[in-house]
Order: C-alpha cells, then structure tokens, then sequence
C-alpha cells in the first residue's frame, strides 16, 4: 500500500501536492524523490518501465534495419495482402495521424511499403507491404518470437499465459470522460 503526505510545493501558500510518503521532505521543503529506487508506485510506471525494457530487447533488431519503435509498430500492423487507411493504421499503431503519415512516408520511401487508391473509392489510399516490407517484418517477427520465448522461459508458460490475458484486461480499460 502506498502511503502519501501533503508537502508544500513551493509553488504558492495554497499549492500543496500529495506525494508518497516514502519520499522525504528536506528542510527547505522541497522533496527529495531519490528514495524511491527500486519497485514502481504506479500502475503507468511499471508499464513503461515493462515497454522499454521490452523495446530494449528488440532495439538491437530493430536499429540494424534502421526501424524506429514507431515505424515497428506501423509495419507489424500491415499486410502484403491486404491495404490498409492511413487513419485505420494511425489507429492500429496507437499513433497520432500526423505521427503514423510522416512514419508512412518514410517507410515508402525505403520500398517498404505501398501505397494503392482504394478500387471502390479512388480518393481512399490504402497502404500496405512491399515483398521487402514483409522480408523486413518476417526478420524482426523471428527476433520477436526469440526474445518473447526467453520471457516464457524464465518466468513460466502459465505465468506468460496470465501476463497476456491480464495485458488485454487493461488495454481494454475504457477512458473515462
């Protein structure tokens, strides 16, 4: 259980911030967040911590195809088969269209993917992967897949199991208005 106490902020003589109590106040009233090494106070913590410990393993894949996270999570999303809309990809990607459009044109750029007019709407551009796009994914899929079984392995198939199912539960959590 986390405790937590009011110190003053600093920022005005009304401004007090609730912060855990395992940090110390120091004796100009500033907080000294140092303590807090190791464990992690929030569910957004451990998450992050969890992703980049998880995109460190892959940075070296991805870093020798010149592939951003990013630009990953766009092309692991895509088809050779099938095209794709910039929005629905934006969306697949967890990308702001802006971000998923400027990642887009680069990766056409390299030849990875294409970029086709929808035959029912000539206005609609689908995209999806050239044969090098999917040699490309299929490769860091295989470094995915490898690193993924080390986890399997050292932390158990069931507890595997249960990590994924408890991932879905909270990627599925609804954002409140």
């Amino acid at each position: 259980m986390l405790r937590t106490s009011i110190v003053s902020s600093g920022l005005s003589r009304e401004a007090n911030i609730r912060y855990p109590s395992s940090w110390s106040e120091r004796n100009d009233g500033r907080v000294n967040m140092s303590t807090i090494v190791s464990g992690f106070a929030t569910l957004h913590g451990a998450l992050r911590a969890a992703e980049r410990s998880w995109l460190r393993h892959l940075d070296a894949a991805l870093c020798a195809r010149q592939l951003s996270a990013d630009q990953w999570s766009m092309l692991s999303k895509l088809s050779d088969q099938v095209g794709v809309t910039m929005s629905e990809l934006a969306a697949r990607s967890q990308l702001p269209p802006s971000s998923a459009t400027r990642h887009a044109d680069a990766l056409a750029e390299r030849g990875l993917i294409f970029r086709i007019a929808a035959e029912d709407d000539r206005r609609r551009i689908l995209i999806g992967l050239t044969r090098r796009g999917a040699e490309l994914v299929d490769s860091v899929r295989a470094e995915e897949a490898r690193v993924e079984e080390e986890l399997r392995k050292r932390i158990g198939a069931r507890n595997h199991a249960e990590l994924m199912r408890l991932l879905e539960l909270v990627a599925e959590v609804p954002v409140a208005d």
